[in-house]
C-alpha cells in the first residue's frame, strides 16, 4: 500500500529529472551551435554562418532528437558578414528551437507546457571590414 503512493509521485521525479536532462543537453548543444556560427562570421573564412551552425547544430544526436527546426537571425545590422562593417561593431547570431519533453507529462497542458522555446546568442567583434 505505500508503495502504491509512493510509486506515482516518485515516477514523476525521475520523468522531471529525465526531462530537465535532456532540455539542458539541448541547450548547451544550441549555444555551441550559435556560438561557432558568429565566429564563422566574424573570422574572413568564406563560410556562412548559418551553413556553420547548421551543421555543428545537425551533429549533434541529442539536439535532433526533440526538437523543431533550426532557425537563426542576425539581430545586428551586421547581417551573414563582416564585410564592409564599421570599426568596433559586433556580429549578433541569434538562434531558437522549440523542444518536446522525452517523458510525456500527466497532467493537463494548461499546468505543464508539453513544449520549451530554447534560444541562444552570441556576439563577436567584427574583426576584418
Amino acid at each position: 500500500m505505500e508503495f502504491a503512493l509512493v510509486v506515482i509521485p516518485l515516477l514523476m521525479v525521475i520523468a522531471g529529472i529525465v526531462n530537465f536532462g535532456l532540455v539542458f543537453a539541448q541547450q548547451l548543444a544550441l549555444d555551441n551551435s550559435v556560438r561557432a556560427g558568429a565566429r564563422a562570421g566574424v573570422v574572413d573564412t568564406g563560410n556562412n554562418p548559418v551553413t556553420v551552425a547548421t551543421a555543428q547544430w545537425n551533429s549533434t544526436a541529442i539536439a535532433k532528437s526533440q526538437t523543431s527546426a533550426f532557425a537563426v537571425t542576425y539581430p545586428s545590422g551586421v547581417g551573414s558578414t563582416c564585410k564592409g562593417s564599421a570599426f568596433g561593431q559586433n556580429m549578433v547570431v541569434r538562434a531558437t528551437v522549440a523542444s518536446k519533453f522525452l517523458i510525456p507529462w500527466p497532467l493537463p497542458g494548461s499546468v505543464v507546457p508539453k513544449t520549451v522555446t530554447l534560444s541562444s546568442q552570441a556576439e563577436f567583434q567584427c574583426e576584418y571590414q
